[in-house]
C-alpha cells in the first residue's frame, strides 16, 4: 500500500511539472475559460482647449484716442509720486487680464495728417500680423473729420467727407476676421480747442456717414460695432457712460474726457476698453469654434472700475530728486601782492 501511495504522488508531481513547463498560450488553450485581459490605465483627462490654447492675436488700428494721446495718470501717495500712460491696447489687456492677448499696435497720434495714407499703412501692418481679431475703435474718425479731401488735397465740400469714408470702409472690408469698429461721434465741443471749425463735419454729414457705416456693418457678420456716437451723447447729457451692465460716472477728480474735449482720460479709456473687450470676448468665442483654440472667453468679465484699479497698480514711482548739498561759502581770494614801484627815487 505504501508503494501505491508513492506511485500516485510521483504521477501528481510529474503532471504539475509538465503543466508548468508548457507555453502560456498552450496552457490558455487547455483552460476552459480564458482569464480576462486587464484594460490599460486611462490617461489623465486634459481639456484640448487648455492643452492647445494659444493667445488671441489682436491688432489695434486707429487714431490718437487709441494711441493714448495725453492719456497720462499722475498721483501722489505717502511714499512718493506715481505716474503712467496708457494706450487702448494697454487698457484692453487690463480689462481682460484672464484672457491671454497678444497685440500689435498700429494706432497713431499722427493719423490725422494723412488719413487715407496712414490708414492704408496701419491696415497692412495689421494684416501682416495675421490677427484673430482687429480693433478699429476710432479708425474711421478722420475719414470723416479733417480738412483734407479723399485724394489727399484740400477738402472741397461736405460730399468729399463721404467719399473719403468709403476709402476707410474699403480698408476694413479687407479683413475676414472679427473686427471691432466704432461709429463716428459728434465731437463739436472740441472745436476751438483741439479741432478747427473747418475740420468739423456738419450734423447732416455726420448723420449720413453713420447711416452709411451701419448699413455697411449690417452686411458683414464679422463686424462688431461700438456705438461711440451714442456714448458721446450720453456723456455730454448725463456725464456718464453705460458699459455693458455697468455705469461709469465722470467726476471732477476723475473726468472721462481731457480738457480738449476730444481725447479720453485714463478713466474714460478704461471705459472704452471695456466696451471693446465685450466685443473681443465674443470674437474669442467665435475664433475658438473655427480656428486654433484660444482661452475660454468666459474668463473675461470687463468691469470699468476694476480696470481702473488695475491701471493704478501699473503706475510707477517717480524717483525723488537727490537733496542738494549745502554750498559752502569760499573765502575771498587774497589780494595779489603789490607790484614793485618803478618810479625813480
Amino acid at each position: 500500500m505504501r508503494s501505491i501511495r508513492l506511485f500516485r504522488a510521483a504521477v501528481t508531481l510529474a503532471a504539475t511539472l509538465t503543466a508548468l513547463s508548457l507555453p502560456p498560450a498552450l496552457f490558455a488553450q487547455q483552460s476552459t475559460t480564458a482569464a480576462p485581459t486587464a484594460a490599460p490605465p486611462a490617461a489623465p483627462a486634459v481639456e484640448a482647449s487648455v492643452a492647445k490654447a494659444t493667445p488671441l492675436r489682436v491688432a489695434v488700428i486707429g487714431a490718437s484716442a487709441s494711441a493714448g494721446f495725453g492719456c497720462s495718470w499722475r498721483e501722489t501717495r505717502d511714499d512718493g509720486d506715481y505716474s503712467g500712460s496708457f494706450r487702448l491696447a494697454d487698457m484692453l489687456k487690463l480689462a481682460c487680464p484672464d484672457l491671454k492677448i497678444v497685440t500689435t499696435d498700429a494706432s497713431s497720434g499722427f493719423f490725422f495728417l494723412a488719413p487715407t495714407a496712414n490708414g492704408a499703412k496701419a491696415a497692412k501692418r495689421a494684416r501682416d500680423f495675421n490677427p484673430n481679431c482687429v480693433v478699429a475703435l476710432d479708425f474711421l474718425f478722420w475719414y470723416c473729420y479733417g480738412d483734407d479731401g479723399p485724394e489727399g488735397g484740400a477738402l472741397r465740400d461736405e460730399s468729399d467727407r463721404l467719399v473719403k469714408l468709403e476709402k476707410g470702409l474699403a480698408e476694413l472690408a479687407a479683413f475676414d476676421v472679427p473686427i471691432v469698429v466704432g461709429d463716428i461721434p459728434d465731437m463739436s465741443r472740441a472745436v476751438g480747442k483741439m479741432l478747427s471749425a473747418r475740420q468739423m463735419p456738419s450734423p447732416d454729414t455726420l448723420a449720413k456717414a453713420n447711416e452709411r457705416f451701419l448699413a455697411w456693418a449690417k452686411e458683414r457678420s464679422n463686424v462688431r460695432v461700438v456705438p461711440l456716437a451714442r456714448m458721446q451723447r450720453q456723456l455730454m447729457e448725463e456725464g456718464a457712460l453705460e458699459i455693458g451692465t455697468d455705469r461709469l460716472v465722470a467726476t471732477k477728480d476723475a473726468p472721462l474726457l481731457q480738457r480738449d474735449e476730444l481725447h479720453p482720460t485714463p478713466h474714460g479709456l478704461a471705459g472704452l476698453a471695456c466696451a471693446v473687450a465685450i466685443e473681443v470676448k465674443s470674437a474669442a468665442l467665435s475664433t475658438s469654434a473655427t480656428e486654433v483654440p484660444v482661452q475660454k472667453s468666459d474668463d473675461c468679465e470687463p468691469d470699468p472700475e476694476q480696470t481702473i484699479g488695475r491701471a493704478r497698480e501699473t503706475l510707477t514711482r517717480s524717483p525723488r530728486p537727490e537733496p542738494r548739498a549745502p554750498v559752502k561759502e569760499s573765502a575771498a581770494p587774497a589780494a595779489p601782492p603789490a607790484a614793485p614801484s618803478t618810479s625813480p627815487r
